[in-house]
């Protein structure tokens, strides 16, 4: 998977330098979705034929496919702050998903057809730290992943855990080894 994303990204970068970023392959791996220079894009696994799903002067990134490959989920700051969008993976207009005037940061695509996604929606005025949030790709009202704070939440394959990353640090800082790293909880 490393190899092929490595080989993708050479494909698509130009030779300035400009990189493509947040990938995400369908289910069969023939299919990669990812952002560049702040639109989503699909491309063949082998970087042929990419083409731009989304043309918009906001930020949309983060786009993740659904287990049937027919709907790409993304994160876009177009009315100010990031929300959830749902694209049809065959082309077409996203559909807003989420409508809050928090941030709302897209992590996961799960089986079951829920969208994961880091928020800070009222616990954020007190603590910099974020809930954990989920709600249907079908749209409807958000509810709470869990009864703790963090980051990133993802579920496993199976569904049983979900595992999230908890604490605050900047990723930049990766030769940083102290108390200020993100841990990983389950």
């Amino acid at each position: 998977l490393f190899l092929l994303c490595f080989f993708t990204f050479s494909v698509l970068a130009e030779e300035n330098g400009l990189f493509v970023r947040y990938p995400d392959l369908n289910s069969d791996g023939s299919k990669l979705v990812f952002n560049f220079q702040g639109d989503i894009w699909l491309a063949n696994s082998d970087g042929t034929d990419p083409r731009r799903m989304t043309i918009h002067e906001s930020y949309d990134y983060v786009p993740l496919w659904s287990s049937d490959d027919k709907s790409i989920a993304f994160s876009s700051n177009r009315f100010g702050n990031n929300d959830i969008f749902l694209l049809p993976a065959a082309g077409g207009l996203p559909e807003r998903i989420t409508f809050h005037s928090s941030s709302d940061v897209l992590t996961d695509f799960t089986k079951d057809g829920s969208l994961l996604f880091s928020t800070g929606r009222t616990f954020r005025q007190i603590e910099w730290d974020h809930e954990l949030a989920e709600i249907s790709a079908s749209g409807g009202t958000p509810s709470l992943l869990l009864d703790a704070i963090g980051e990133m939440p993802v579920k496993s394959p199976d569904g049983r855990f979900i595992a999230f990353a908890k604490g605050f640090g900047r990723i930049t800082r990766e030769a940083y080894r102290g108390s200020a790293n993100y841990d990983i909880w389950i």
